[in-house]
């Protein structure tokens, strides 16, 4: 039970977009005033305004986050790993901690190979991968438990999908001339999404009861693989100086962004039995089970799945509050419901404080979205030609009462 809840945890997945390390210390709040590759993850027209020098590279850099809806890092460590006895009591608090609509697990990851920007030209190529999967309380009863008779097990809830990618982005940014605002931007970008991993459960459904002398059950589990896709998106963006305190900033992110793989492995399994069910003391009897017992297991290579980024609008603000400190806001709607995370509203507040001319002290407290809230911690290393933020944050909680992780790296050189 234990090494299937937590395969489980560790191998699902979701992110709302991908996890940018720059942002990992302000809970993925992002600043305007950054400028390099990871400028094209979120708003190409940050690429515009003039920082102070005209080349940058990104050097290794890598961010992660996972998480859960049912168990705290403090119950998890507790109450489920190590190897010890559980006993009815334990075993009911744990379903009792599973959510009505089922267990479910989220990471996301971004490791940013090669960016670079020229003027306000950019470019990247970033390794990404997301994606979500749940379990069915029915399901994680049978784990716990086993099969309890005359209760009726539900399939239908179980779902999940996987994908990882290699992003190739280009963009630039312009400034535009005119006489209503102070200083406005604008930009876009460019994708080419390869696909390099999917896994897809494409339909579930069924259910299963047991009694004393009889079993009924249908179900169609249908799985999809591939390890090979290509796809497109492109971002606008813009911001603008209003003053000398204040900046705001608005992209629409991965418009029509969708990826078509090329299916290596069609996995459908389906079973049912007649109305009248299965006797159970007959199951031992293969020709018995061959004949009560209609299933099928039917697997194939060739067809195509599309699988969609989501539509994103984001609304980001920066406020000078004073000479060493500055406050970050950002808002992000998704409009669609994706592997990538949920539909809905997202929105973060961060600061930065910078107590010397070379360090950078961060942190941000962001609500909604896939992680339900994230408080992060962090800092930066300002060397003139060198840069470096580190950042680390607390998904669906704080500290041990936390629902999972997140770690971010990033590092650049300015010319």
């Amino acid at each position: 039970m234990i090494a299937l809840l937590a395969l489980f945890l560790l191998t699902t997945s979701a992110c709302a977009q991908s996890f940018n390390p720059q942002a990992a210390a302000t809970a993925g709040v992002h600043d305007l005033w950054w400028k390099s590759g990871e400028s094209l993850a979120w708003n190409p027209a940050t690429l515009s305004p003039n920082r102070g020098f005209r080349m940058s590279f990104e050097g290794l850099s890598f961010g992660a986050g996972i998480a859960n809806n049912a168990f705290s890092v403090r119950y998890w460590n507790n109450n489920i790993a190590g190897d010890h006895f559980l006993t009815d009591e334990d075993k009911q608090d744990i379903l009792n901690r599973i959510p009505d609509g089922g267990l479910r697990g989220y990471y996301q990851t971004s490791a940013p190979l090669v960016g670079f920007t020229y003027n306000r030209f950019g470019a990247r190529v970033a390794l990404e991968s997301a994606g979500e999967a749940a379990l069915p309380r029915d399901l994680a009863a049978v784990i716990l438990y086993g099969n309890e008779l005359n209760y009726p097990y539900g399939l239908a809830d179980f779902a999940g999908e996987s994908q990882s990618l290699m992003d190739w982005s280009i963009g630039f940014g312009y400034r535009v001339e005119q006489e209503q605002i102070p200083d406005l931007h604008l930009g876009v970008g460019f994708h080419f999404y390869q696909g390099l991993a999917l896994a897809k459960v494409a339909r579930s459904e069924g259910d299963l009861t047991v009694t004393d002398s009889v079993l009924q059950a249908a179900a169609v589990i249908h799985t999809i693989t591939s390890d090979r896709g290509d796809g497109v998106g492109f971002d606008l963006g813009a911001m603008a100086v209003l003053s000398e305190r204040w900046e705001v900033g608005l992209a629409v992110q991965q418009i029509s962004s969708r990826i078509s793989w090329r299916v290596d492995d069609n996995d459908q399994i389906v079973f049912y039995t007649d109305s009248a069910g299965i006797i159970v003391d007959s199951l031992n009897n293969d020709n018995y089970r061959e004949r009560a017992l209609h299933y099928s297991d039917t697997s194939y290579t060739g067809g195509y799945a599309d699988t969609h980024l989501p539509l994103t609008v984001q609304l980001n603000a920066r406020f000078a509050a004073a000479r060493r400190w500055v406050l970050l806001g950002d808002a992000t709607i998704r409009t669609e419901s994706t592997s990538r995370g949920p539909a809905g509203l997202e929105a973060g507040i961060a600061a930065e404080w910078q107590p010397r001319r070379f360090l950078v002290l961060q942190s941000g407290v962001t609500v909604g979205g896939p992680w339900r809230s994230r408080f992060a911690i962090g800092g930066g290393l300002r060397f003139g030609a060198y840069e470096c933020d580190l950042g680390w944050s607390w998904n669906g909680g704080l500290i041990n009462a936390a629902h999972g992780i997140g770690f971010g790296l990033s590092q650049r050189l300015n010319f």
